[in-house]
């Protein structure tokens, strides 16, 4: 069976999963340390309540974070592979742009990857939540070797975009992964920059994600405004395969938000600006686009949700609803 990117979008929606179990706990559960951890689970006081929700939640942090992890060196290899092979990724490379996008997925996947090894597995594991700054250099390098190699496919599709023809009226959501692939590499970069003690590895991680928030959002602005702009021409919605994608400006609004939230906490932390008023903004108002887009799009897509999404097979946009 032949390769495909999209193959990592299991752990990429996985990893999200862990993560928002592991936000949650990061703000219910005290602590004094910096991140949670499960010492400071088995301290903790809780109602009944709140000891029956967090350990759910502790379960199901574990079960993804392994879910995210486990299949990773087989995606990584088949990917490495399937990339060696001129042949077939040469074939791939000439397909419609919604089907080159797909290979900006890996970058993404690593990126969550990484920040569940940050996050939730520190959680379990003592050695790695007490040794954080340990961490920061090499995650400045796996950052710089997504961010190189993000850029190096982007520049191969835009390339393709301006020496070939291409039939862009076939385009649709799924057209924006590389927008939200771009999103999880900065936050990779941004976590260094906000977290790292290390003044020069700090600037380092903000100064390469703030050029990919940048790159990224400006990418994001053009595509959708295209899209938006070809949806009210066309008479119909894509095919039911794609309608799913809808859902991916969600994470992608999150995803910036977030991004710029730590560059102002880094700014913040290391020029002594005071940057309360875009810490707030950056922090809430991604959020209420999500919930509106949401909502949105549960009302665009009911009657897909209602009659056909448990009924069809499945098909790589249905991640995004996750």
């Amino acid at each position: 069976m032949q390769f495909n990117p999209l193959k990592f979008q299991m752990p990429l929606a996985t990893g999200g999963i862990a993560l928002m179990a592991f936000n949650y706990l990061e703000f219910a559960v005290p602590n004094v340390h910096g991140m949670v951890t499960l010492h400071d689970m088995l301290l903790a006081k809780f109602t009944t309540a709140q000891l029956c929700l967090n350990w759910i939640l502790v379960a199901l942090m574990l079960i993804f974070s392994l879910l995210t992890i486990a299949p990773i060196p087989l995606y990584l290899w088949q990917w490495c592979k399937w990339r060696g092979n001129k042949e077939g990724y040469g074939k791939f490379m000439a397909e419609a742009p919604t089907v080159v996008v797909a290979g900006c997925v890996p970058y993404a996947s690593l990126a969550m990857t990484g920040l569940v090894v940050l996050a939730p597995v520190a959680f379990f594991i003592p050695a790695l939540s007490s040794n954080i700054q340990a961490m920061m250099l090499p995650g400045l390098l796996f950052f710089a070797l997504l961010w190189l190699g993000l850029f190096s496919h982007e520049f191969k599709i835009l390339k393709k975009w301006l020496t070939q023809p291409t039939d862009m009226t076939k385009l649709h959501f799924v057209w924006l992964l590389d927008a939200f692939s771009f999103g999880l590499v900065s936050l990779i970069g941004t976590g260094v920059a906000a977290m790292s003690e290390n003044g020069d590895i700090a600037a380092i991680a903000a100064f390469g994600a703030f050029f990919t928030v940048i790159f990224g959002s400006l990418l994001l602005v053009a595509k959708l405004a295209y899209l938006v702009f070809l949806q009210m021409r066309a008479e119909v919605l894509p095919g039911k395969n794609f309608l799913p994608a809808y859902f991916l400006i969600v994470p992608i609004s999150c995803l910036y938000g977030f991004s710029m939230h730590r560059l102002a906490f880094y700014v913040q932390a290391h020029f002594h600006i005071d940057m309360a008023g875009l810490l707030f903004a950056t922090f809430v108002i991604p959020y209420v686009i999500a919930i509106f887009w949401s909502a949105f799009c549960l009302y665009l897509l009911w009657d897909y949700i209602r009659n056909d999404f448990l009924k069809s097979d499945f098909a790589a946009p249905q991640w995004s609803m996750v």
